[in-house]
């Protein structure tokens, strides 16, 4: 096929268009819309009471579990950076093993530490800093990232990964923190 006879079937040609993945974007909202997103929403993948806030992270993760890996570490310290983006962090020690692997996930907090402060209405000497992951004080559960490794027949490894409820947080309140106190 020649050229030209390629950009004849292409209707519209975008200068700098983005590379199609499954799972879509994480654009909320209507992307034909005049004016686009704004700043001074509440709409963002950050805010993650929404419920579609969840559903298009999940969507991004499922754009990386469609393909297989040789070294499937890289990849999780890449999901590692991007779930940054949306303020999500986790404790990640050692190499994956085939089967699940579960990360407990904390936003806006250390993973080691959690998300740690004082309600300012309180007496801190009376109920002390509050403790946790930052994520079930506005879900009412905490959240983990679950990853499957399977290993394929071409030698290769399938990667599923997905942000999954689950009951408790190691980083709950009253749980040691390791502090030297």
């Amino acid at each position: 096929m020649k050229f030209k006879q390629l950009l004849n079937k292409i209707a519209v040609l975008k200068e700098n268009a983005p590379e199609h993945t499954y799972g879509g974007g994480l654009f909320i909202g209507d992307p034909q819309n005049q004016t686009k997103g704004s700043a001074l929403t509440d709409k963002g993948t950050f805010n993650i009471k929404l419920p579609h806030s969840l559903d298009a992270i999940n969507a991004m993760l499922y754009g990386f579990s469609t393909r297989e890996y040789i070294d499937p570490d890289g990849i999780l310290a890449v999901v590692k950076q991007k779930l940054n983006h949306f303020g999500f962090d986790f404790a990640y020690k050692s190499s994956l093993q085939d089967g699940s692997n579960v990360f407990e996930l904390v936003q806006y907090g250390s993973p080691q530490l959690g998300v740690y402060g004082q309600n300012p209405y309180d007496d801190v000497n009376q109920t002390g800093f509050s403790k946790g992951d930052g994520i079930k004080e506005k879900l009412g559960h905490s959240l983990s990232l679950v990853v499957t490794v399977t290993k394929q027949p071409n030698f290769l490894k399938k990667v599923t990964m997905v942000i999954a409820p689950s009951a408790d947080s190691s980083l709950e309140s009253g749980a040691a923190c390791g502090c030297q106190h």
